[in-house]
């Protein structure tokens, strides 16, 4: 019997299955703090609740595969040429590449997705080594072997491209997984955005208010990317019960909500929560996987090392120790004939004359070098000032759903940027600026004052310094 593996914040999820039915759906507590966004924070803790489920259900864990979902997850939507499959990873690495500041350590893969006028639309994701090599000593240490690591957000455009009534519609998906939402946004089947968000709230009323604040920043985006307008949101990981809730807190009226159907072909067994692990049930062999993934990447490492070449050239020294030893005793006597008659010449008053000129020259050379080399420095740093990039813009505008930047000003040359916005509220504009603190763009940030505008919202305004752009390696 083959299983499935997904570890959430909450609890380990394992399904055993034979072809496409479910035989057997089993969970195990986990204590706060064990994972957080998909990071394994407590390695000893996971290990002892591996160990104690594979000594209860001893056949869940002989072929089991893991599905992986959260933060650390990198994942964007890329317009590539069409390449072969090694050249296409290693676009995907040197994309990545600016973000993690360190290739070598990145396990690559990409989903293919609809062709756009001759060049390949793929989702490209990545993972740090570290994360990888957590998850299989966690599982190793349990006396688990996993078979292959897959990757959540491949695992819901697969679902939504094996749906007839999806793949050519235009909606949001929307996966609450705790308290993280996963926000997809379709555009006639093709994925067009991608976004993960915190949620806040004590109460599941706060919770699903917060998911509906999320929906006005994806509306938002929709609308300056003058896509179709959002008319339909779907949800997974959420009951009937919270599913009449979000529809009474809706505040769109011309938005419906609903659920998708994602276990009518499993009579019910399952809860609304065990998406992930169900999803990696159905995946099919050729998806992206993070343990196949982390040997191309070894092979790929040793294939970039440097070749020894010392190795002929120890081979080369031992042939000619081995040579006769007059015909160096005859080499070093023609070498010192040699070197006598350049001394003889080297001390002639016409070549005297002639190297005291080309010491001029040389000196002159020197200083119009100089002068070459102050431009050269002018320019390189005239090229490290900070320029605007999409990732900036998509950072400050529409990386964090819930508040609207209402005046946006960028000095490249000081690297300031000046910021006007409105949210609900001032918890609201808090973790947006801890949102901004928290990436490596950001250096400073200072609060420039607030009010209520005629509406009620919250306006605030902000300095930003930003970080320095690091040097390309």
């Amino acid at each position: 019997m083959k299983s499935s593996v997904y570890i959430s914040a909450e609890q380990i999820e394992v399904i055993g299955y034979v072809g496409g039915a479910v035989k057997q759906f089993v969970t195990y507590p986990l204590a706060e703090g064990t994972m957080i966004n998909g990071t394994i924070t407590d390695a000893a803790f996971l290990t002892e609740c591996l160990t104690a489920m594979r000594k209860e259900n001893p056949k869940l864990f002989t072929d089991p595969t893991l599905i992986v979902d959260g933060s650390s997850i990198l994942s964007r939507r890329l317009v590539t040429p069409k390449l072969s499959h090694k050249r296409t990873l290693q676009l995907v690495r040197d994309d990545f590449a600016d973000t993690t500041g360190d290739r070598d350590n990145l396990i690559c893969g990409y989903h293919k997705l609809n062709a756009e006028g001759g060049a390949d639309a793929i989702v490209a994701c990545a993972a740090n080594k570290s994360l990888v090599d957590s998850y299989a000593a966690a599982f190793k240490s349990a006396g688990i072997k996993i078979s292959a690591i897959r990757i959540g957000a491949e695992a819901l455009l697969k679902f939504v491209g094996s749906n007839p009534d999806l793949k050519k519609a235009s909606f949001v998906l929307n996966l609450i997984d705790g308290f993280t939402q996963v926000s997809m946004i379709f555009e006639n089947g093709n994925n067009v955005f991608m976004s993960r968000s915190r949620l806040y709230g004590e109460t599941k009323e706060q919770k699903f208010q917060n998911v509906l604040e999320n929906l006005h920043g994806l509306i938002n985006f929709n609308r300056s990317e003058k896509f179709s307008e959002i008319t339909r949101c779907y949800y997974l990981g959420v009951t009937e019960a919270d599913m009449r809730l979000i529809e009474a807190l809706n505040p769109y009226g011309d938005i419906s909500m609903g659920m998708l159907n994602l276990f009518r072909n499993t009579k019910g067994v399952l809860p609304p929560e065990a998406h992930f692990v169900y999803l990696n049930m159905l995946m099919p062999s050729d998806s992206i996987d993070l343990m196949a993934g982390r040997k191309e990447l070894d092979k790929h490492i040793r294939h970039s090392k440097p070749k020894k070449l010392w190795i002929p050239f120890m081979i080369l020294y031992i042939l000619l120790l081995a040579a006769p030893t007059g015909y160096y005793i005859w080499q070093v006597y023609l070498v010192g004939k040699d070197i006598d008659e350049a001394n003889a010449y080297l001390q002639d008053a016409g070549v005297l004359e002639k190297q005291e000129m080309l010491d001029a020259l040389t000196r002159d050379t020197s200083r119009y070098r100089g002068m070459i080399g102050q431009q050269e420095e002018m320019a390189a740093w005239e090229e490290t000032m900070i320029r605007a990039s999409s990732g900036l813009l998509d950072l400050f505008i529409s990386a964090y759903a819930g508040v609207d930047v209402t005046q946006f000003a960028f000095d490249e040359k000081t690297g300031h940027v000046k910021i006007s916005a409105k949210c609900a509220d001032e918890n609201t504009a808090s973790f947006y600026v801890d949102f901004l603190e928290d990436s490596d763009m950001v250096k400073t940030i200072i609060y420039r004052g607030f009010s209520y505008d005629s509406n009620g919202l919250y306006s605030f305004s902000i300095d930003i310094t930003l970080n320095e752009p690091k040097e390309a390696e």
